[in-house]
């Protein structure tokens, strides 16, 4: 039953939301924790009659990590790529490449059987894509942000004209990718600008949910400091001491999806409506200039973001755009 449920939603997703074409050649990229989820689409895919390949590599380690060269190949020889991997393939050099020699690239970072059945998968995506296309809006007509939250957070940084992007779940050409489940209006905050405290109270990358809220300290763009539970701050700093520019402040997001649950999973947390959440390392995918190993998404709850001094887009966690 739950083979038919997922090949149901993945069947969806395919058709209304990715619009694949029966003349394109199709890679799944997955792996083994991934695996039945890449089954799903790798059986709809042949099903309509596009030629498809299943590819399962090892887990890359950490969301940012390259995949393997063949994996990297494969990907600019096909025409649409599904990720379901336990790990982000988004900001990675071999998706870009991917993009770059015309491939759409749909990313899945730590989508399992249950997210794709129930939760922010369900949404209704044109209505989604309206809410994200407002608050991408808004953030383009923003100079400075400030945001704050009850758990602490209070920072202020520029996004003036910084690309801002709508992650709907729809093929994003501005970026060359899609993501599932959409839910997000990302923008990459200017170098050397963010200053201030950056509090995450739920869940970061890499570590999930959190015992206790992870404070950053930031000065110019780069986290200077970081408090909480001692096994959080030691994975962040074992990940600073091997990428000095994993430091940097590399997005700024609003999350849009009023079906995302909070589960742990940056996947589905990060989508909620009304949250905020920030990332360490590389921006290069968002229009950044900067280039590391990795990209950390952390998230915070009842946020409040102004744009500009005046102008609320958030507020306690309630959109207001």
């Amino acid at each position: 039953m739950l083979e038919l449920e997922l090949m149901q939603s993945a069947n969806r997703l395919v058709n209304d939301v990715i619009g694949l074409k029966k003349t394109e050649s199709v890679l799944i990229v997955t792996d083994a924790a991934k695996l039945n989820v890449g089954r799903a689409f790798a059986l709809v895919c042949r099903g309509i009659g596009n030629e498809t390949v299943l590819a399962s590599m090892p887990a890359t380690g950490e969301h940012g990590n390259e995949p393997p060269k063949t994996i990297a190949a494969a990907m600019k020889a096909a025409d649409v790529v599904f990720a379901p991997t336990t790990h982000a393939l988004t900001h990675t050099r071999a998706r870009l490449d991917a993009y770059a020699a015309g491939t759409r690239v749909v990313i899945l970072r730590g989508v399992d059987e249950d997210m794709m059945i129930k939760g922010a998968m369900t949404v209704d995506f044109k209505a989604l894509k309206e809410t994200t296309a407002g608050v991408a809006r808004a953030l383009r007509r923003a100079e400075k942000v400030k945001v704050t939250s009850p758990a602490g957070t209070n920072v202020t940084f520029s996004i003036g004209g910084r690309k801002v992007f709508t992650l709907d779940g729809y093929f994003q050409e501005a970026m060359g990718f899609a993501a599932l489940p959409g839910g997000e209006a990302p923008t990459s905050p200017e170098e050397g600008t963010v200053n201030g405290t950056i509090v995450f109270d739920h869940s970061m990358d890499g570590i999930g949910r959190l015992r206790r809220p992870l404070k950053l300290e930031v000065k110019d763009g780069r986290v200077v400091s970081v408090t909480g539970d001692s096994e959080h701050t030691s994975f962040i700093d074992h990940i600073f001491e091997n990428d000095r520019n994993a430091r940097n402040i590399a997005e700024f997001a609003i999350g849009t999806n009023p079906k995302a649950r909070l589960t742990g999973n940056l996947a589905e947390d990060k989508k909620r409506l009304g949250t905020v959440h920030f990332a360490i390392g590389d921006n290069k995918s968002l229009g950044g200039n900067v280039e590391a190993t990795v990209h950390l998404d952390g998230l915070m709850l009842r946020p409040t973001v102004i744009a500009d001094g005046n102008e609320a887009l958030v507020k306690d966690g309630k959109l207001m755009v």
